[in-house]
């Protein structure tokens, strides 16, 4: 590449991360396990695009960023002590509406799981109703499922 030659964005990002493979390649497995939630989470937050969810209102149609429907799910269950929230993704149709919820989780140690996936559920789905417009729409229509992935000590 010449000196006065543009870099694109593109050539900054993998600089960036070819810079970044290097120093996790020093890290050992206790240095991996130390740092890799905060690595997962900001390499997720880095190449995560935002797609439009649509809502609805008495006025019309309008669209929420999923980016913000997913913030709004995580701070929805940020206070539970029986939880503790590893990822929230969703899937529409191509017009843009809602049709799945996943959240992924780790429950607390000797935590009932059953109840805990049914309050769950609840919260979400009527969260997600309230958000996008339509607090009549039907449960059938989205469904919210849960992965608990992990325990942790309460």
């Amino acid at each position: 590449m010449a000196v006065n030659e543009r870099r694109s964005a593109e050539d900054d990002g993998l600089d960036l991360l070819h810079l970044a493979t290097a120093h996790l390649r020093r890290h050992t497995d206790d240095g991996w396990v130390a740092v890799a939630p905060r690595v997962l989470a900001s390499a997720l937050a880095a190449l995560r695009t935002s797609h439009p969810v649509r809502g609805r209102h008495a006025e019309g149609d309008y669209t929420v960023a999923d980016g913000v429907l997913r913030t709004s799910v995580r701070t929805l269950l940020d206070g539970d002590p029986r939880l503790r929230v590893s990822r929230v993704a969703f899937r529409t149709d191509a017009r843009g509406v809602l049709e799945q919820a996943v959240v992924e989780l780790s429950a607390a140690y000797l935590q009932p799981i059953a109840p805990l996936a049914a309050d769950v559920r609840t919260r979400v789905a009527g969260h997600l109703r309230d958000v996008l417009g339509d607090p009549g729409l039907p449960d059938a229509m989205v469904s919210v499922d849960l992965v608990v992935t992990d325990v942790h000590r309460p």
